[in-house]
């Protein structure tokens, strides 16, 4: 097995969404005048497994804009066919796409993808929502053209300390776990590497390693005690299972990944 960080450019995030106030004001803060952080990367990740390219997320577009909280800096030259030549890999070769959740930062590259998308039943019902859609009008973030994944159940059971999964490899070595908060269907998806480390593709289940030992819930997610309880769940899972721990949006995941450093 081998797994690739790509990078489609970087966003920054307002301060208060990375680190929200409590109350009525965690999510009013999105809106009001703040400072930014330094530039994050957007990372989408393939997989190389079983003579398969698996491509968990697609990354950003060029065209995106600008949001309240969210100054995205994205070229051409880094959308997703970039990113792949730069990893010496083929976008032809693409098997299959796994999405983590609908957000734009995860799902503008399908334009550059021909391949099968999926993606959990539970977020595309959420996606699909009259509030998700009222959202992505007035945040002027629209779904990609032709945004159709083929929905998925997570009706494999158990899998470590998540209750809920799907394998998503012959062998089991690729499995979707799902980990609500940033939206009520986030998945990630763990890879068992070749000496058993379990390399978790985190989506947004946490901006960053940090965020996870913190416990802290983002300004997004809709409910932050389901998003702690999923984060208290990635560290149990973390305590039972070597695990490198590589969230989209973290600028230390790539050297995470480079180096196997697990989660201590």
């Amino acid at each position: 097995m081998q797994i690739h960080a790509l990078m489609t450019g970087t966003v920054s995030l307002k301060h208060a969404f990375l680190f929200p106030d409590s109350g009525p004001r965690r999510q009013l803060g999105l809106f009001l005048p703040g400072p930014f952080s330094e530039p994050m990367p957007i990372h989408c990740w393939a997989v190389e497994h079983e003579g398969r390219l698996l491509l968990i997320d697609s990354g950003e577009s060029a065209a995106v804009r600008d949001i309240a909280f969210a100054h995205f800096h994205v070229t051409r030259e880094q959308e997703l066919p970039g990113a792949f030549a730069a990893a010496g890999l083929a976008l032809d070769d693409v098997s299959e796409v796994v999405l983590t959740h609908h957000h734009g930062d995860h799902v503008d590259g399908l334009m550059h993808v021909h391949a099968p998308v999926r993606m959990q039943d539970v977020e595309l019902k959420f996606a699909q929502g009259a509030f998700s859609r009222v959202m992505r009008r007035v945040m002027r973030q629209p779904l990609p053209p032709g945004f159709a994944p083929q929905p998925f159940a997570l009706d494999g059971g158990p899998f470590g300390a998540f209750e809920h999964s799907r394998a998503l490899s012959d062998d089991g070595r690729i499995v979707a776990v799902a980990t609500p908060g940033h939206t009520p269907g986030h998945i990630s998806v763990i890879c068992i590497d070749d000496v058993g480390r379990h390399v978790m593709l985190a989506g947004d289940a946490s901006d960053s390693l940090e965020q996870l030992h913190s416990r802290r819930a983002d300004a997004i997610g809709p409910d932050p005690k389901v998003f702690i309880a999923t984060l208290d769940r990635i560290l149990a899972h973390c305590k039972e299972h070597l695990t490198v721990y590589l969230p989209s949006h973290d600028p230390d995941s790539a050297m995470r990944l480079a180096g196997a450093i697990t989660v201590s």
